[in-house]
């Protein structure tokens, strides 16, 4: 039986090319969406699926609301509790603290590159199924400034793995001697660094200065996260105790704040939700991958719909067929059988091409830019396969169910008639409603990306409220700035120089900590770079209040620059008010508010701008930032790496240009393309659904339109009785889809602060570009109809 399906499948695609082509291609584009969204979810599934002792292992977590403000959720806990849990908890087996404080440039094998890691224990190793391939597992943090690489670092800085016993020194003049050296891991993990460092390291570097207090810090609630293996069999109700009984322990110690402790298994932190603040969870969010599965099924269905719609449109041309077949003897349900498995034989046709795009798209990587949207370590897999063919059965289910249902009915004639008044709303008939439905669907999707791609070219181009034309950064970790200052200065077309710890590229990379004013239970969490004190007027920053940085550092009584929205955030009535004023970050450490800065953007242009302080300390600095006429770049960089050689021979400088990095980190090259494929492809399969109609149709009245010419009626006349229906279509699909388009619009261009108008002309603009698309289809079949020789038709007939 299925042979005879199958043979009768074959001979219909074959008999009707041009309508098995737009079945076809249309599924395989769609299905290709649907492809990579599979993709995707298996990726954001397949973290920390390999620790053999994953089920016993919990990240604990924060709750903390300060009075009169919004309650914080965390997946971050303060650093402290790990420690007193070891002491207290009676169901754990072992803990670990992840503290995520380390990262810069790094100096090894006479190499100097970025290196991201954290502080930890050993502990890490044994809860943890990340193998050493050298190193003791249980010992290798044990001892201050010990740190283990990963398998690619140690190649990267001393290009093999037998490494153990050398020496790492970052910027921060610290050294690190190499104990272990982890393997690649058996899958993802969200806990994947460069380098694992000793969390006794941490009361040493406090204690130098070289990082904020944070290790016996309570209500440092977002410092590093803690990880727990439950003993086998214990329960939770026992670990939950006594994190209630530590929290009310804090909650009675600090009046101005409640704070809780919760629990969450590792399986579910990858993927991650929307509801902690700080979540460490990599790959995809479950709001990303409903939203991602739901845009996949919006597009299937219009090419469901193609199917369906055309179809029932040639379903008068086989309804001969299922009335012999009747005849004969047939089943309904045989005939609904038949019709099913046609139209999942198209579907698995489709996925072969769907299969040969997706290949490309994962070669070429057209939507990875800055992370990876097809992850580039994708393989195909037996659970990917078993989901591409379910994927395509039910896609072949779905497009063929309601024909199937239409075409195995008793009466095939009185059912054909039905057919053809059968309503979904109005006066519109089924046919043309898929139609309304495929083409709103498609202005909806241009007008998102005709919004989306001007709001970020706006962006690229809005003021963030310091200097970016003529600035070249140049990273100096390590070296000492005065001396590279002097020496970049001299050169011809320089027109100033100034330090910083941090550069202007779309993110914050700076360092936070949390200060207080009078009252120390009232903390504020705060951003900090640190700048010298030329960089405020070379980067044209804006002071409304108050004085630069004075001319000497003064340690005892060191000084700040606060932006207003931290002027705000710590309760002062205004800038004015702020100076003079002293902010504490420790017990020992007070800053004193010099100066307050207009705000500007230092991360991403567009997004709301968070409190920020800029501080001075010599040799605290990684960038120069360097004024240049306007010289062509390749020349003034040019000169400025001769001198730089000259002064350090043994150096390699790289170079970046503060308006290139910041046009690239505003750019959204990747999502552009990603939602121009989207639309692209919604428009392809709205345009070959109209086209298979407009055919079907031209073809149903190609004895009309004989005779009408016959009779006198022009090509152009001819034209427009054939096009008007579906031209008021096109128009009913701009009414519905405009208006929605445009909530749409607005509700995205709510996100940020510097937003575009997005004027009804623009709104218009997007309609005409689809209108003509589909008035193009229209008119090329109908006019071919409109001029043909009526008498080959009458003829015939």
């Amino acid at each position: 039986m299925l042979r005879t399906y199958l043979n009768v499948a074959l001979r219909n695609l074959a008999k009707n090319k041009l309508i098995a082509f737009i079945n076809i291609f249309g599924l395989a584009l769609s299905m290709s969406v649907g492809l990579m969204i599979l993709i995707r979810f298996q990726d954001a599934l397949s973290y920390d699926k390999f620790h053999e002792k994953g089920k016993r292992i919990l990240r604990i977590t924060s709750d903390y609301q300060k009075k009169q403000d919004r309650l914080w959720h965390m997946a971050s806990t303060p650093l402290p509790l790990g420690n007193e849990l070891a002491r207290s908890g009676n169901s754990i087996e072992s803990i670990v603290t992840v503290y995520p404080a380390f990262g810069g440039k790094a100096t090894a094998g006479g190499k100097e590159l970025n290196l991201d890691g954290v502080f930890t224990t050993s502990a890490f190793f044994s809860i943890f199924d990340f193998p050493l391939l050298y190193g003791d597992f249980k010992t290798v943090l044990d001892k201050p400034n010990s740190i283990v690489l990963n398998k690619a670092a140690a190649i990267r800085f001393f290009g093999n793995c037998q490494v153990v016993g050398k020496m790492l020194t970052m910027n921060n003049g610290v050294n690190y001697i190499v104990t272990g050296v982890m393997d690649e891991p058996a899958g993802k993990s969200h806990l994947s660094f460069d380098a694992y460092v000793s969390l006794g390291s941490v009361p040493l570097l406090e204690k130098s200065k070289l990082m904020e207090p944070r290790q016996d810090d309570w209500f440092a609630f977002n410092a590093g996260y803690t990880y727990v293996l439950l003993k086998e069999n214990a329960e939770i109700k026992s670990l939950s105790g006594d994190l209630n009984r530590i929290a009310s322990k804090l909650n009675h110690i600090n009046r101005d704040g409640t704070a809780a402790f919760g629990l969450q298994s590792l399986h579910k932190i990858s993927p991650g939700g929307d509801y902690y603040d700080n979540d460490n969870a990599r790959g995809n969010s479950w709001s990303k991958i409903y939203t991602e599965a739901t845009v996949a099924i919006l597009i299937l269905l219009a090419a469901c719909f193609n199917y369906t719609n055309l179809t029932i449109a040639r379903a008068l041309t086989r309804a001969k067929e299922v009335g012999m077949r009747k005849i004969s003897g047939a089943k309904r349900y045989q005939i609904y059988l038949q019709y099913l498995f046609e139209s999942v034989v198209v579907a698995f046709i489709a996925l072969l091409f769907a299969s040969i795009i997706i290949d490309l798209i994962v070669t070429y990587a057209p939507f990875n830019d800055g992370y990876e949207f097809i992850p580039s370590s994708f393989n195909l897999n037996t659970a990917f396969i078993g989901g591409a063919i379910g994927y395509a059965l039910l896609t072949g289910i779905i497009a063929g169910a309601a024909p199937a249902r239409i075409l195995s009915s008793f009466a095939p004639l009185r059912v054909l008639k039905n057919l053809q008044t059968a309503k979904i709303f109005g006066k519109i008939s089924l046919q043309k409603s898929l139609i309304v439905f495929q083409y709103s669907l498609s202005l909806i999707i241009i007008i998102f990306l005709s919004v989306f791609y001007q709001q970020f070219a706006f962006l690229s181009s809005a003021d963030p409220g310091f200097r970016r034309d003529h600035t070249m950064i140049i990273p100096i970790t390590g070296l000492d700035e005065s001396l590279v200052i002097n020496q970049v200065k001299q050169v011809s077309g320089v027109q100033s120089a100034a330090a910083f710890s941090g550069q202007f590229n779309g993110r914050f990379n700076g360092q936070t900590l949390p200060v207080w004013t009078t009252d120390d239970t009232k903390r504020q969490n705060l951003n900090y770079y640190f700048a010298d004190r030329n960089f405020i007027p070379q980067m044209n920053l804006v002071l409304v209040a108050g004085n630069q940085f004075p001319l000497t550092d003064n340690p005892i009584n060191e000084s700040v620059l606060l932006n207003e929205t931290a002027v705000r955030a710590l309760g002062f009535a205004s800038p004015e008010q702020a100076i003079g004023q002293k902010l504490h970050v420790n017990d020992s450490t007070q800053l004193n508010i010099a100066g307050v800065l207009k705000d500007f953007s230092y991360e991403r242009t567009g997004r709301p701008v968070s409190p920020l302080a800029l501080r001075t300390r010599a040799h605290a600095y990684q960038f120069l930032y360097v004024q240049t006429a306007t010289t062509t770049k390749p020349e003034i960089q040019q000169r400025i790496g001769d001198h730089l050689s000259a002064l350090y021979p043994n150096q390699v400088f790289s170079y970046d240009w503060l308006d290139e990095s910041l046009e690239k980190s505003n750019s959204q090259t990747a999502t552009i393309s990603l939602l121009g494929y989207l639309g692209a492809i919604t428009m392809l399969v709205a345009s070959l659904g109209l086209l298979g109609l407009v055919i079907y149709t031209v073809e149903v009245k190609s004895k009309e339109i004989s005779i009408r010419k016959v009779v006198g009626a022009s090509e152009r006349q001819l034209v427009k009785i054939l096009s008007t229906g579906f031209v008021k279509l096109l128009l009913l699909s701009g009414l519905i889809a405009m208006p929605l388009g445009w909530i749409l619009a607005q509700l995205f261009l709510q996100n940020f602060p510097l937003r575009i108008n997005f004027s009804f002309g623009k709104l218009l603009a997007c309609f005409l570009f689809l209108f003509s698309i589909g008035l193009f289809t229209i008119i090329s079949q109908t006019w071919r109809a409109a001029v043909a020789n009526p008498a080959g038709k009458l003829k015939a007939d």
